[in-house]
């Protein structure tokens, strides 16, 4: 099967679909992913792709097309620049390539206009679409303020809706987003469309925990304004007398503002951040972990969004605290491997980290977590039914077919 892949991020970039690609490849099917350059988080593209350089790579099999985006700069305005730079410039790469695949998987993250190239290739083609819905438009918008009724928001539904119904399969990563794609936007999807991200397997065996006395607890992704992490800060500041230590590890365009709180509240003993970490340092921060931690704040468009933290966590077996509302807490009590608060409430979080400090079922949170991720959440199941999915729309074909 050859398969075309449209998404804006990849390798050097931290994403799943680069790891989604080379299994593929390894699988026997010929993969060509058309992405951007790479500068996500910083915006600073690196000078070995700066005029040309390496706009076609091969790595693990898979062919890499790169096209030429702005990179991308912390305002409103500077994003909007990245997002359609990279929408133009892979609209008429993929138009005007030769169409010698079997079909096209859209791996769409934040903005929904990065899966434009592929809905607008699928007016043109015959070849089959498959989109991965991992964050749901329009309702990401309520992250940068922008709201219902704004005429922004209006034209981003069209637009959401348009990429939406071009796809032949519609595969959703949250299961709250089955009754928005239907309520928002007409469209029906099934629980069989439904395929959850899987976890990084550098979690599936860590090292020896170190012995301390304290209770550890560990943040790990990015730390933005729609993370919250000023929650969990303020809720270290209410439990600074008991023996924790918070270990907030990531970085983000709220970073300084965490930085500035902690120093505020007088809290350097007790919290640290660490900023970004190598992928290669987060086993060792994993292992010390007597919890981890997920916050977002209360909003519509990350509350229907379960993420990709949660699988990790549960593949490393731990228990997870969370400050958060939607998909996650339900998540988190199905399995039984946490306690969660309400978003944007201190106090409550506070009383959560104090009850399970407390907690007999520490260690059977942690096993339940780790089922709970064999179950649902392998990189083996996840492959398995994406491989499936995509053959069943490329009509069986293959490589050697």
């Amino acid at each position: 099967m050859k398969i075309l892949v449209v998404c804006q991020h990849y390798w050097p970039e931290n994403f799943r679909v680069t790891e989604i690609c080379e299994e593929l490849a390894a699988r026997g099917h010929e993969v060509t992913a058309v992405v951007g350059l790479p500068n996500y988080p910083s915006g600073v593209i690196p000078p070995e792709y700066r005029r040309r350089r390496n706009r076609r790579q091969e790595r693990n099999g898979v062919h890499i097309r790169r096209v030429w985006e702005v990179g991308r700069k912390n305002t409103k305005m500077g994003l909007a620049l990245n997002y359609v730079s990279y929408m133009t410039a892979a609209s008429l790469r993929v138009l005007f390539m030769r169409r010698e695949f079997d079909v096209v998987y859209a791996f769409s993250t934040s903005p929904v206009l990065m899966s434009l190239p592929a809905a607008l290739l699928r007016c043109f083609s015959r070849r089959k679409l498959l989109i991965y819905v991992l964050d749901i438009w329009p309702a990401c918008l309520a992250a940068m303020n922008v709201y219902a009724g704004s005429a922004l928001y209006a034209l981003m539904k069209r637009v959401s809706r348009w990429v939406y119904r071009r796809a032949d399969r519609l595969v959703y990563s949250s299961k709250r987003f089955k009754d928005y794609l239907l309520t928002v936007h007409g469209i029906t999807v099934t629980e069989g469309d439904y395929l959850p991200q899987f976890a990084d397997g550098l979690f599936d065996s860590l090292p020896a925990a170190p012995v301390n006395d304290a209770l550890n607890l560990v943040f790990a992704g990015n730390i933005g304004k729609v993370q919250g992490v000023e929650t969990l800060i303020r809720a270290a500041a209410l439990l600074r007398n008991e023996p924790i230590r918070w270990h907030i590890l990531g970085d983000g365009a709220n970073l300084p503002t965490c930085e500035a709180l902690v120093s505020e509240l007088s809290l350097s003993d007790t919290v640290t951040l660490y900023g970004r970490r190598p992928l290669a340092d987060m086993p060792a921060f994993y292992a010390m972990a007597d919890a981890m931690l997920v916050s977002m704040r209360n909003d519509i468009s990350v509350n229907d969004t379960l993420p990709g933290k949660v699988q990790s966590y549960m593949a490393a077996g731990k228990p997870i605290l969370g400050s958060i509302a939607g998909e996650t807490p339900l998540i988190v009590a199905e399995a039984g491997c946490g306690l969660c608060a309400p978003p944007d409430d201190p106090a409550a979080f506070a009383v959560v980290v104090r009850a399970f400090m407390h907690s007999e079922s520490r260690a059977a949170m942690g096993e339940s977590a780790r089922r709970y991720y064999e179950r649902h959440f392998t990189k083996q199941g996840h492959m398995d039914r994406l491989e499936a999915m995509l053959l069943s729309l490329a009509g069986g074909r293959h490589e050697d077919t």
